[in-house]
């Protein structure tokens, strides 16, 4: 047999796992939102950064050109390059780069040489020839550019030709360089001043090489690393603008790009700016993990409180309703025995309706079952005149009904038995008293034809006084023939008396045929009240065991008819016994009413022909040796008759004890009271009972008389 899973463990496991991926559903959210959040807020503030050290270059042109422009408007300055006095040109240019913050200043020839600057930093004068805005203003036009001067120092350049009358004589170069030449620590530099403002790191690249930097290892600027292949392809090939996370230095950092595009329209450049991430996707791990482990804490103690919550209002509620489904299962309702089916659920839930749902259907179980029983038991005792006084709803109105039904139908049954009994044993009594008469009569005729016997003997030996006798003799023939006819009607009236009989037996077995047929249809009824009980399942279990007991009830109801049908079988077979043995004696009272007439009619031959009386004699003989055989047999049928209807009568009797054991109700005792009562049934009897037999004595020397 499997593990049986109760409902509170199912309902805790559906909760723990529904919180659990509810918790780890929110976690996830969490972290997923807080490094959203995070890089959304990095993102921002390296693209800030980013445009900060775009302005600032836009500033540094703005410089330039200003410086540039003064130059170029300044006729002081333009005599000065066209006189080639040194001292002013450096003057000039150291003024301007002066006032207007920016690195250097160039001034250079007609061919692109460079004249004076105003800057030593450089050992050899950097060849400006092939720097594109030196090369487009000896052309006439000023132009902003980025270059790189001298090959590795990337610069905002601005150039402006210097015209004296309508002929260019040379180009002044305002530049602003973004490069860290000696990358030491100690040369702070413009992007230093946007990392304490931003707090970000910048760079500056000449192609994919870092050339000024405030990445710093070992306590040395960066510069002359390179840029993120990947990401170069991207800035410097395709001229696009970068942001996302990337490792820069072996640092995780969230980083922007932007392209710096030369004269050609080719990137020569880039710029960076970054936001060190490592310590901040720390601090958001720390603070997803510690989400998680209150999580957890939060789930812990969530699924103690479900835990009790549950033992009390599921638990323990349900474990009650399953105890008393299992009592009602096992056929205990609480008739006898209160505690079994016991509940203490008060809750207004969903789980305490089905408690008092539970409890009503107890209530409504017991109040029929203890209904039923009360009826079937006083049944078992005989008491039909108990009725069901509750009422039954749905299908226990069919118990209702069928109870009823049986409770009628068993009074109407005993009541037709009573009667029957009642009549059968009148009857009995009627036949056992004619019977008796008729044997007595028998014995008296059989001592009678024995007297007659011994007259004829006598008669033979007196012949000669037969004729004087002849007249009385013959007055006596008819007398006997007269008795004879009484007999005989007597018989008939016998043989009408057990036809009666016969077909009160057979009204009797009707009687029980019916019983049979209602312990039939009660077992019927039993058997539809079982599979009714098995439908309502558990509900019905206990109502399974009273159909048991109604269709052994029935059971015995028929056992119990079987056995009168067999009672009243037997009587039939008496009944139907005297009926042959009463017709056999009709048959002897017809010979007997012969004889008697040929006895008279011998008689009076004698008184005619007293010659021929010894031949009459003769046959006279034969004829009472024939009597008296016929009277010995009908003294043996009337004493076997008297027997048996005193049989009848017994069994009767019987019958109707058993009858009287079930008291019937009142209208059956009513309709009991009008029936005939077997005192006046034998009164009748007695005044309507004939006379069977005279006696007729003979004397010995009645043929010694004289007539």
């Amino acid at each position: 047999m499997g593990h049986e899973q109760s409902l509170s463990s199912t309902l805790a496991g559906f909760f723990i796992v529904c919180l659990a991926v509810i918790l780890t559903i929110v976690v996830t959210i969490i972290f997923i939102f807080t490094n959203q959040l995070f890089e959304k807020s990095f993102e921002d503030e390296s693209k800030v950064a980013l445009q900060g050290i775009s302005d600032t270059i836009k500033d540094y042109q703005t410089n330039v050109q200003l410086a540039g422009n003064k130059l170029g408007d300044s006729s002081a300055f333009i005599d000065a390059a066209a006189a080639n006095n040194q001292y002013d040109i450096v003057e000039a240019l150291k003024e301007q780069v002066k006032s207007y913050n920016i690195s250097y200043a160039f001034l250079t020839d007609a061919s692109g040489k460079i004249v004076e600057t105003s800057t030593t930093d450089f050992e050899n004068s950097p060849d400006f020839t092939k720097l594109k805005h030196v090369q487009v203003s000896l052309k006439g036009e000023k132009m902003l550019t980025d270059e790189a001067i001298d090959g590795k120092m990337l610069c905002v350049c601005y150039g402006v030709p210097i015209k004296k009358g309508n002929k260019i004589i040379g180009v002044v170069s305002t530049v602003e360089s973004l490069a860290n030449t000696t990358g030491s620590m100690d040369q702070s530099t413009f992007i230093d001043k946007l990392k304490s403002y931003t707090g970000c790191e910048f760079s500056v690249f000449l192609g994919e090489e870092r050339i000024n930097t405030t990445l710093v290892k070992d306590k040395k600027r960066q510069t002359g690393t390179k840029m993120d292949s990947a990401i170069a392809a991207q800035v410097l090939t395709n001229k696009q603008n970068y942001i996302g996370k990337t490792q820069v230095l072996g640092t995780k950092m969230m980083a922007s790009y932007a392209p710096l595009i030369g004269a050609d329209g080719k990137a020569v450049g880039a710029i960076f700016a970054g936001k060190n991430i490592e310590d901040t996707e720390r601090q958001s791990g720390f603070i997803v993990t510690f989400s998680a482990l209150f999580a957890v804490l939060m789930m812990a103690f969530a699924i103690i409180i479900l835990g009790r919550f549950i033992k009390k209002r599921v638990k323990i509620p349900l474990n009650q309703v399953v105890t008393l489904a299992n009592n009602m299962e096992h056929g205990e309702i609480g008739v006898s025995n209160k505690d079994a089916v016991a509940l203490t659920v008060n809750s207004k839930d969903e789980v305490g309706k089905v408690a008092s749902a539970l409890g009503n259907t107890v209530s409504s179980l017991q109040m029929y079952i203890g209904e039923i029983s009360s009826v079937l038991s006083a049944i078992s005792k005989g008491d039909l005149t108990v009725e069901t006084q509750r009422r039954y709803h749905g299908d226990f109105r069919e118990i209702k009904n069928a109870l009823d039904n049986i409770t009628g139908s068993l009074n109407s049954v005993f009541y037709d038995i009573r009667i029957a009994a009642e009549s059968v044993a009148a009857r009995s009594e009627q036949i056992s008293s004619g019977a008796a008469a008729l044997s007595q009569g028998a014995s008296e005729q059989a001592g009678t034809t024995e007297e007659l016997s011994a007259t004829i003997t006598e008669i033979s030996n007196q012949i000669q006084k037969t004729a004087q006798n002849a007249a009385v003799a013959s007055s006596i023939a008819q007398k006997s023939s007269d008795e004879v006819e009484k007999g005989n009607h007597n018989i008939e009236e016998m043989l009408t008396a057990m036809n009666n009989i016969e077909q009160a037996s057979k009204e009797i077995r009707k009687i029980t045929k019916t019983i049979e047929d209602i312990a039939f249809q009660t077992n019927i009824l039993a058997l539809n009240a079982a599979v009714e009980a098995a439908r309502a399942g558990a509900a019905g279990k206990g109502f399974s065991v009273v159909a048991d007991e109604v269709r052994n009830l029935a059971s015995k109801s028929g056992e119990a008819a079987k056995q009168t049908t067999a009672l009243i079988e037997n009587t039939i077979k008496l009944v139907n016994n005297g009926t042959r043995v009463a017709n056999s004696t009709a048959e002897s009272f017809k010979e007997i009413r012969s004889s008697s007439n040929e006895s008279t009619s011998l008689i009076a031959e004698i008184s005619e022909a007293t010659n021929q009386q010894a031949t009459s004699v003769e046959q006279v003989t034969s004829g009472i040796h024939q009597i008296a055989q016929v009277v010995q047999t009908n003294s043996a049928t009337s004493e076997e008759n008297a027997a048996v209807s005193q049989d009848l009568s017994a069994q009767s009797q019987r019958l109707r004890e058993l009858a009287d054991r079930f008291q019937l109700k009142s209208n059956f005792k009513k309709a009991n009271e009008e029936a005939v009562p077997i005192s006046e049934m034998k009164a009748e009897k007695e005044e309507v009972q004939p006379s069977v037999t005279q006696k007729h004595n003979f004397s010995p020397n009645l043929a010694s008389q004289k007539y």
